[in-house]
C-alpha cells in the first residue's frame, strides 16, 4: 500500500510541476510546437471539464470530483480493492482527479496546455492523460479478463 501512495504522490507532483511550467512559460500567449503538425503547447484556463462542458460550474465540479475521489481512495488505499494491474489503473485515474481538483479548488480553473495540431480537439493536461489512460487500460483489462473467463468455461 505504501508503494501505491508513493506512486500516486509522484504522479500528482509531475502533474503539478507540468502545470506550473505551463503557467510560467505559456500564460503570456506563447504557443510552442513540440512535434510539427502533431502536438503543440498552448495555455488555457478551463473552468469546465472535458471539452469545456459545464464551464463556470467550478464548485459543482469540485464537489462531485472530491466525492468520487473519497470513494476511490477508500477502495484503493483502505480496502485494497482489485488486483495489481487494476491498482495501477485506479491510481492513474485517482492521481489525475486529484491533480485537476487541486487546480479547481485553489485557482478556480484547470490549467490545460497540450494541443493536437492535426485536428480541432480539446486542449488537455497531464492529469487528463492519467485519467484517459487509466480508464482505457482498465476497460481493455476488463474486456480481456471477461473474454478469457468465457473462453475457459
Amino acid at each position: 500500500m505504501i508503494k501505491n501512495i508513493l506512486f500516486t504522490a509522484v504522479l500528482i507532483f509531475v502533474d503539478r510541476l507540468s502545470k506550473v511550467m505551463a503557467a510560467k512559460y505559456l500564460a503570456d500567449g506563447t504557443v510552442m510546437t513540440v512535434i510539427p503538425y502533431f502536438l503543440g503547447l498552448r495555455y488555457l484556463e478551463n473552468t469546465g471539464m472535458a471539452f469545456s462542458m459545464l464551464s463556470g460550474k467550478t464548485v459543482f465540479l469540485a464537489v462531485i470530483t472530491a466525492a468520487a475521489l473519497i470513494v476511490m481512495a477508500y477502495f484503493l488505499f483502505v480496502k485494497n480493492y482489485g488486483e495489481r494491474f487494476e491498482h495501477f489503473c485506479f491510481i492513474l485515474i485517482f492521481a489525475g482527479g486529484v491533480g485537476n481538483l487541486i487546480d479547481r479548488v485553489f485557482q478556480g480553473y484547470v490549467i490545460d496546455y497540450f494541443e493536437f495540431l492535426f485536428m480541432d480537439f480539446a486542449i488537455f493536461n497531464v492529469a487528463d492523460v492519467y485519467v484517459c489512460v487509466g480508464v482505457g487500460l482498465y476497460a481493455i483489462y476488463t474486456f480481456y479478463t471477461e473474454f478469457y473467463k468465457k473462453e475457459n468455461k
